[in-house]
């Protein structure tokens, strides 16, 4: 899945022509460590590689959580062209880190996103723990986690006019940039609504909200006419 991600990350960074990369949730490295921009910034609480030794002048790694990151690491003047948010996968940290990422974009910048489209109940399950625990007593021998990160695009839906946003096929990625949606109609108008959806809940949106496209160029294709992404 990590070549995935990087080869995706790659074709968004030359829409724009990333100098600056930021990845919240590096974990192994795999996608990071991959990833073709002159200068990186990978955060992540506890990395599962020896990081020290990938580190120089153009690749840094912050291993703190990422609220701490936001507060204490950069000011706001630094600006990223590609954000990757793959962090913790609940809808509370994942909107947290969107929404203090705005202060380190730009107009250009895009953002990607994980695991946006849960597979099940237990992985859309908000709590990990609890998940483990349940498939454990269940006997079921599955490991997919994606959380509830799919509520930060309906948060984005309701409450971000300014962006515009696609998924991608698969197991569920959305890319989001600065282009104001037409016709911007919020459909609950409350985070507190939101916050309190369900897997079952998401399979009855999905297709109205998530905008998910069934050919990756079709999303590509979209991005690579915007104005903003040609210098114009």
């Amino acid at each position: 899945m990590s070549v995935t991600e990087a080869k995706r990350l790659n074709s968004l960074a030359k829409l724009n022509s990333s100098q600056k990369y930021l990845e919240v949730g590096v974990c192994t490295g795999e996608t990071f460590l991959q990833i073709d921009v002159p200068f990186k910034v990978g955060v992540d609480p506890n990395f599962a590689f020896r990081f020290q030794d990938c580190a120089n002048e153009n690749t840094m790694f912050c291993q703190v959580a990422s609220d701490q990151f936001w507060s204490n690491f950069f000011n706001n003047q630094y600006k990223f062209d590609l954000i990757y948010l793959d962090g913790l996968h609940t809808f509370e940290q994942t909107f947290r880190d969107f929404c203090a990422s705005l202060n380190h974009s730009h107009d250009s910048t895009i953002w990607l996103l994980d695991d946006t489209c849960p597979i099940g109940w237990f992985a859309a399950h908000p709590d990990p723990v609890f998940v483990g625990k349940a498939r454990k007593f269940l006997k079921i021998n599955e490991t997919f986690w994606m959380g509830d990160v799919f509520k930060v695009i309906l948060a984005i839906h309701d409450f971000f006019p300014q962006f515009s946003y696609a998924t991608f096929p698969g197991h569920g990625q959305t890319v989001v940039w600065k282009e104001s949606r037409e016709n911007f109609n919020p459909t609950w108008n409350s985070l507190q609504k939101i916050s309190k959806m369900g897997y079952y809940d998401f399979l009855k949106i999905k297709d109205s909200h998530l905008n998910v496209k069934d050919d990756e160029l079709t999303i590509f294709n979209r991005l690579s006419n915007l104005q903003i992404f040609q210098g114009e």
